[in-house]
């Protein structure tokens, strides 16, 4: 079955004075999700606050679904950046433990998902497969030329000695944390941000793994 995609804007803008006008519409939604909160996001109110006429807005996006998932778009970028910049230290912190660097990830993982769910939790819970992190990054590491997530996994295992097969090993890793996080954001997001809740996630992987 088809998942349901998010509207989307009806153009992009290319001159500098559309550029403007898009940017002054993704920065007004922003605020008002920031400072009057998701129930108070109309596209009226996104025009009003961008300083723009509202046929404007029109022009770009056909609906504040398709704003949002400009803005998720542009969120999702940043967040991709930030984890990209932490690949080293990620990657120094693996040659000396199996633990603290299961811990960081976990920590980055929850962190990426409650700053995405924090901007609409609605919408991102109706839209999250069309704004998964976790690929979005791999994807920007390699084309960073750094390795994906599964071939990075799988010799960090390895060196730490981990029993079992670590192609499949790291695969199951993966499955386990990344099923945990989605059940946790659909059905207790507040969990996410519960240290034991991390706490008890980086217990279960280390019992798998040692």
């Amino acid at each position: 079955m088809t998942e349901k995609q998010p509207p989307r804007a009806r153009k992009l803008p290319k001159q500098s004075r559309s550029l403007f006008t898009v940017h002054a519409i993704q920065q007004a939604c922003l605020k008002i999700l920031d400072e009057e909160g998701a129930g108070k996001l109309t596209t009226q109110r996104i025009a009003d606050v961008a300083g723009v006429n509202i046929a404007s807005l029109y022009q770009y996006f056909p609906s504040k679904e398709a704003i949002l998932a400009d803005v998720y778009d542009k969120t999702m970028e940043e967040l991709a950046e930030q984890a990209s910049q932490r690949f080293r230290e990620f990657n120094r912190l693996s040659n000396h433990s199996l633990s603290d660097t299961l811990a960081k990830i976990i920590d980055l993982e929850c962190e990426q998902l409650l700053a995405l769910l924090k901007l609409d939790p609605d919408f991102f819970r109706e839209y999250q497969h069309s704004f998964d992190i976790h690929r979005y990054i791999n994807e920007l590491t390699q084309l960073q030329n750094n390795p994906s997530w599964q071939a990075w996994l799988e010799p960090f295992l390895v060196k730490h000695q981990c029993k079992g097969n670590p192609r499949f090993r790291g695969r199951l890793i993966e499955q386990t944390l990344q099923g945990n996080l989605r059940q946790a954001l659909i059905e207790q997001a507040d969990l996410l941000a519960d240290p034991e809740f991390r706490e008890e996630l980086l217990q279960l992987l280390l019992a798998y793994l040692q």
